[in-house]
């Protein structure tokens, strides 16, 4: 579906509107306020317990009047965890009743609520945006949802947000007002909500479900490595204690990850296999960690043993990443059934000898997979594929580019599928490239696999794959 030029957005809320307005600039298009084409109207009553409704409600008054247009609506509201009886869809009422009159007090209300109560310690909060878009003649009608941020600040930090944005940490540790407005298009409700609802109008979206998350892939899925394998081929040497790897993983989180994946087995060619009991001793620690300082974080582990499978979720891992695709243990397969991660299924063909045909031989490994996973009981929005860059029989570099180059050719799938080939082996092949001058090509690579469909990033350099992507999608939607 061509994404429309201009989009008509009913509320008599002028921050919001300049709020979401920012948002859908970065798509190339226009949102205008329902008042610059109609006179102010007073909207119906809305509940106290359904956001869809309360958005459609809103949505159908105005395109009754504007019924050639494309009318937006929203609502909105805030979920304190130590306030659960309170705020919700009624925040704004609240604010209204209890006299508050300025962005300010409203902000400044909810910090005395925590500093007024020492004995709450749970600061753990979210923001929670439903948008319905209703298209001329009311041929599609689309809903969709964003949640944003983790907990509420102990003060008021940044400059450029609207509303609560100044109160609100994201899972980078900022809040939204200190995010640019690419920045909190991945982690402002709002801003995610516009991301899903441009993906829904191109009919592209696919969302992955690991441990009640969901990753959506509109500006890519940003998937950090941390290593704490002394053995990997990158940056095994760097390896330190638990809170250096804690301390990685923040900063990840700050640079943009949408997901932290933890290793402490190497599975580069030639590799001699830990203990289940070593590796379990080296992950365990750090996911739990990683999950008691960040606690909406979503963090995966990379691991093909199935003890080591069963420890970590049981630490708290929300997604398992298997070079051996799951398939080799019915174990694993009766785990994956009985839990909720996601799964990251991969295309390995170290041990096999592989047909001139490398693109068809990763369609059918991947049908056969995937149905066995399915027939075990996972549901497939939780699975994702790898094609499994870099695990080609004999480390060959022209399968590898084979792959890279035909990996477009899973998107009929409909399944995120995954680029890893971040300071590959082929960079040396190639160009001669050390692996600590590799980061470059890396990014170039990871652009071109990105361009072809595969958008979950799995990286070193978070930063740089977030910047990357981001100027991708923005670029596609310049007019």
């Amino acid at each position: 579906m061509t994404l429309p030029k201009r989009i008509i957005f009913a509320s008599n809320n002028s921050a919001k509107t300049a709020d979401l307005a920012s948002f859908f600039e970065l798509y190339g298009l226009e949102l205008i306020n329902y008042r610059e084409v109609l006179a102010p109207q007073t909207f119906p009553d809305e509940t106290t317990d359904d956001q869809v409704k309360n958005a459609t409600v809103k949505a159908a008054f105005i395109h009754d009047l504007l019924p050639d247009d494309y009318v937006l609506a929203d609502d909105s509201g805030m979920f304190l965890q130590a306030f659960s009886d309170r705020f919700g869809l009624e925040t704004a009422r609240e604010f209204q009743a209890l006299g508050l009159k300025t962005t300010a007090e409203e902000n400044q209300y909810v910090l005395d609520l925590y500093a007024d109560n020492a004995t709450i310690s749970d600061r753990s909060a979210y923001m929670s945006a439903v948008l319905v878009l209703m298209t001329p003649g009311n041929a599609r009608v689309l809903t969709v949802e964003g949640h944003g941020g983790s907990m509420i600040s102990d003060g008021i930090r940044g400059t450029f947000g609207q509303g609560l944005d100044e109160i609100f940490v994201t899972e980078t540790g900022k809040t939204f007002a200190e995010l640019t407005v690419v920045e909190q298009l991945n982690y402002q409700h709002r801003g995610r909500a516009v991301k899903k609802l441009i993906a829904k109008l191109q009919d592209d979206d696919i969302v992955w479900q690991a441990n009640g998350h969901e990753l959506t892939q509109e500006t890519g899925i940003i998937y950090g490595i941390l290593n704490v394998s002394p053995e990997s081929f990158y940056n095994g040497e760097l390896v330190g204690g638990l809170a250096e790897s804690l301390a990685q993983a923040t900063q990840q989180l700050a640079d943009g990850a949408d997901v932290v994946e933890v290793g402490g087995q190497t599975t580069r060619p030639g590799f001699t296999p830990l203990t289940v009991e070593d590796e379990i001793a080296r992950i365990v620690p750090v996911i739990a960690g990683i999950k008691k300082v960040h606690p909406y974080a979503v963090v995966a582990v990379d691991t093909y043993k199935y003890e080591v499978m069963v420890a970590a979720i049981a630490a708290g891992a929300d997604i398992i990443n298997d070079v051996n695709g799951f398939t080799d243990d019915a174990r694993k397969l009766e785990l994956m059934a009985k839990t909720q991660v996601g799964l990251l299924t991969m295309f390995n063909p170290r041990e096999t000898e592989l047909s001139p045909d490398i693109s068809q031989e990763m369609i059918t490994w991947f049908q056969e997979n995937l149905a066995s996973l399915e027939a075990a009981g996972v549901a497939r929005e939780r699975i994702a594929l790898d094609p499994g860059v870099g695990y080609s029989k004999n480390s060959d570099v022209r399968q590898d580019l084979a792959m890279m180059n035909t990996v477009g050719n899973l998107t009929p799938f409909k399944r995120p599928i995954m680029t890893a080939v971040a300071n590959k082996g082929w960079g040396k092949f190639l160009f001669d490239l050390p692996k600590e001058a590799r980061a470059d090509l890396s990014l170039v690579a990871a652009t071109e696999m990105y361009r072809r469909g595969a958008k979950i990033l799995r990286v070193h350099d978070v930063k740089s794959a977030r910047q990357m992507t981001s100027f991708v999608e923005i670029l596609k939607h310049a007019r």
